[in-house]
């Protein structure tokens, strides 16, 4: 025997709809060349019905398709690497990284355990003019069109799996919790300006200058390119929150409610200014007030959406323009790492961020401080969820979600309602053809009281009691006449975030599976 030769097998763990701390990635990224498909993703794709007709996708007799438009579990990112070439953006040597697989890296260093990548097409060139990228919008969210219509925006149906698409293949993964679209804030950006010649200095003058490091000793040969990172000016704000109200609207439907977007903020163009009462303002200056003063948030604000910022620099990031990435992969990744370790309905706020070197543009200030409701618009501390340094290194500063709300911007609260959600639609599922009288209403009952419970003992209720932190009701009182008719049943559960809430409300009903959300603000 001459040699040892250890092979990793590659597995696809089952569909576990009660997790939260998956996420699903759609975007723009190379096959590898001559690189088969793993054997458990060939099994997966035919298991669910990607090599067979009406939906067709994947060729069973080809081991090296390019695996487009259908979504691929990996649980590490060494397995995503072993299918995609995530740093030929042009397939030319040398090249750049791409924001997909970027964002992939970042969210298994962050902590993440498994992810669902959707590959919809390869890469743009760097130079390609703005018109042709925002025809890729389409490609993510297919029916989709710059400026929104009125009405329905997209062509997506929960149960037509040929109309499966993009961002659409949410309706098959139960299990996501986490949508992430990295490519977005290049696909609306302004054309991308040279960098900056440095500035040198005299010769023979003292100074410091900056470290180069021995090609030996730089590892792949990426250089960083020439041109600046992807900004935005209003145009390009304009066209993303345009996309993300899309977005929203196909979030909306019931069958979705338990999945949250986390979007990068992209960005602002340098020549970005704004008037305010004290004069002239960069965006970069002041984002939380730009974005109030043009009514950016206002087509998407949900509870349902979490916006990051700043971007960052981590060891994936060489080689993107300016050495910058998106910060979705990261916070998606934090998020992912709080579910496991402690808990989805714990805020992450003060979690650290390994990997993470720099941010840009570091918070100002004005960015990090809190204003009373009666000072005007809120900071962006509070509908944005930042990444900043601290005495303690790069932490996240705040974990909260887009919506104008108070009560629905805490991030946390957001994902343990989700949770619940989770929770209750397997319960449904399980009673679904059964009796709709005492019996079932009392079994139902026991079943929610014993899963607040659990989350009770957890932390994620406050109460000096069950009785106070929760209730649960399911007869005559929670179903109209009519309800029982058409068979439908409802049951009506009342929690006490651990949070800074009063009380949020919640009915269920199994047949319409819809939600009905009532929540107050804290005193």
């Amino acid at each position: 025997m001459r040699r040892l030769t250890f092979e990793a097998t590659e597995r696809v763990a089952p569909s576990a709809p009660e997790r939260m701390d998956v996420a699903c990635f759609v975007g723009f990224v190379r096959r590898r060349p001559e690189s088969p498909v793993a054997a458990a993703l060939s099994r997966y794709l035919f298991e669910q019905g990607w090599m067979t007709a009406p939906t067709l996708r994947v060729d069973p007799s080809d081991p090296q398709h390019p695996l487009t438009d259908v979504p691929l579990p990996f649980e590490s990112f060494g397995a995503f690497e072993r299918h995609f070439d995530w740093r030929a953006r042009t397939g030319l040597t040398p090249d750049e990284p791409t924001a997909l697989g970027a964002a992939v890296r970042s969210f298994f260093a962050q902590g993440g355990r498994k992810c669902y990548v959707i590959r919809m097409a390869d890469p743009l060139p760097p130079e390609q003019d703005r018109p042709t990228r925002l025809q890729r919008l389409n490609l993510l969210l297919p029916g989709s069109r710059l400026p929104a219509p009125p009405g329905m925006e997209h062509a997506a149906s929960a149960i037509d799996r040929t109309t499966w698409h993009g961002v659409a293949h949410l309706f098959g993964l139960p299990d996501v919790s986490f949508l992430c679209l990295p490519d977005l804030p290049e696909l609306v950006a302004e054309v991308p300006e040279p960098l900056p010649l440095p500035r040198l200095l005299p010769l023979g003058a003292p100074g410091f200058g900056p470290c180069v490091i021995p090609l030996g000793e730089a590892g792949p040969q990426w250089h960083t390119p020439e041109r600046e990172a992807p900004r935005c000016d209003l145009t390009g704000y304009q066209d993303w929150a345009g996309f993300l109200a899309i977005l929203a609207e196909l979030l909306r439907d019931r069958r979705l409610r338990e999945t949250h977007l986390v979007a990068s903020l992209p960005l602002p163009s340098a020549s970005l200014v704004f008037d305010t009462a004290a004069g002239k303002r960069t965006a970069m200056q002041d984002m939380g007030r730009f974005l109030h003063e043009h009514g950016l948030l206002l087509p998407f604000q949900s509870a349902f959406i979490q916006l990051a910022y700043p971007w960052l620099q981590t060891s994936g990031s060489v080689g993107l323009p300016e050495n910058l990435e998106a910060p979705e992969g990261v916070l998606t990744g934090v998020l992912a790492r709080n579910a496991l370790l402690r808990g989805t309905f714990r805020n992450a706020l003060g979690l650290p961020l390994p990997d993470v070197r720099r941010v840009f543009p570091i918070p100002s200030t004005r960015d990090l401080t809190p204003r009373p409701p009666e000072a005007g618009p809120r900071g962006l501390l509070e509908r944005v969820s930042l990444l900043g340094p601290t005495p303690l290194g790069l932490q996240v500063l705040s974990d909260v979600t887009s919506s104008n709300m108070a009560s629905h911007r805490q991030a946390p609260v957001s994902r343990l309602l989700s949770s619940v959600l989770k929770a209750a639609r397997q319960m449904g599922v399980d009673l679904t053809f059964s009796a709709s009288n005492e019996t079932t209403w009392r079994e139902l009952r026991y079943q929610f009281e014993a899963m607040l419970g659990r989350y009770y003992e957890a932390g994620a209720l406050r109460g000096a009691s069950r009785g106070e932190a929760f209730s649960v009701r399911c007869d005559r009182t929670t179903m109209t006449q009519d309800d029982l008719d058409a068979g439908r049943l409802v049951v009506t559960v009342e929690l006490d975030p651990a949070a800074s809430l009063e009380r949020l409300q919640v009915r269920l009903s199994s047949l319409e599976g819809g939600v009905t959300l009532r929540q107050e603000d804290a005193a």
